[in-house]
């Protein structure tokens, strides 16, 4: 929406791309100057905190048709001076629908420090691919993931370059190439073949345990975040008195292990804190219209 404030709390969303699967946490508009206009500012920077705290890389979104803002620049300063050292910080010119524009806008952002500004488009998806493959570059230099994460696709090539390479492998000669190209046989292109499918296979879907979801839904309120909180003993959704807190629909994730000794999958429950609903008649068109329907759909 136009409006700003919509997003307070934390929202996750599974995503996969070059065939690896992570979690996008998307968090509310930082603010750093508390005051009346500025609601849930501070509970806001807070979760924000808890966001970053938690992730493998950070993606700074700017406004390419506004242009480059005080609060930018303070966003950036934050970044440089407690992140940017230990994670990659990205920084995502977004509105830049246009390829020939979009670079022009995104050029003054280089004013922020943290590196090489991209120019996107969010409604369209322009140049997002692009940011990505950069994201998982930085990943991978600085380590900040699990070992291994991005470097499934230079893996495959690697190995089916290795496969089809006319040179010799190491403890191959000619003859042992020709071998290979020919027939695929010999010790190196056992070892090859078997990397190469070793590599393809990375790409195969693993089997993940069935998710019970468990809406948690009422009237404005009524305590829902509060109950969310208290079954995962930690300040996961945004509480106040005010009524309309919540605005996404939350997941947190909690796992039942197996009992010891058996081949069974854990248990993954989804549980769901959800926006107030009130009747028909006095929701109108607007963001309630939309965190309603959001509800409703959990």
């Amino acid at each position: 929406a136009d409006e700003s404030g919509i997003t307070r709390d934390r929202t996750y969303r599974d995503a996969e791309f070059l065939g690896e699967r992570f979690q996008l946490v998307d968090t509310g508009g930082l603010v750093f100057d508390d005051d009346e206009s500025t609601l849930f500012a501070k509970e806001i920077r807070e979760q924000a905190m808890v966001a970053i705290a938690e992730s493998a890389a950070v993606i700074c979104v700017v406004d390419g048709k506004v242009g480059m803002t005080s609060m930018d620049l303070s966003i950036a300063e934050f970044l440089r001076k407690g992140i940017s050292n230990e994670i990659p910080v990205l920084v995502a010119v977004n509105k830049c629908e246009s390829e020939q524009t979009g670079t022009l806008s995104a050029a003054e952002f280089w004013n922020l420090g943290l590196g090489e500004p991209h120019a996107v488009s969010a409604l369209h998806g322009v140049g997002t691919a692009e940011m990505l493959e950069s994201m998982f570059e930085q990943i991978i230099e600085k380590q900040s993931a699990i070992e291994g994460f991005g470097t499934k696709v230079s893996e495959l090539k690697s190995a089916k370059a290795d496969w089809l390479s006319d040179e010799p492998l190491p403890g191959e000669d000619k003859t042992d190439v020709r071998l290979r190209r020919k027939f695929g046989i010999g010790d190196a292109a056992g070892k090859a073949l078997e990397r190469y499918e070793t590599a393809m296979g990375a790409f195969d879907d693993e089997d993940r345990p069935e998710e019970i979801n468990i809406a948690i839904v009422g009237r404005p309120n009524v305590g829902k975040s509060s109950l969310l909180n208290a079954l995962f003993g930690d300040d996961r959704a945004i509480v106040s008195e005010m009524a309309g807190t919540t605005r996404d629909s939350i997941d947190a994730v909690m796992e039942r292990p197996s009992p010891k000794g058996s081949d069974t999958q854990s248990t993954i429950y989804k549980f769901v804190d959800t926006a107030g609903i009130r009747r028909k008649g006095k929701v109108q068109f607007g963001p309630e219209f939309f965190m309603v329907n959001r509800a409703l759909r959990a």
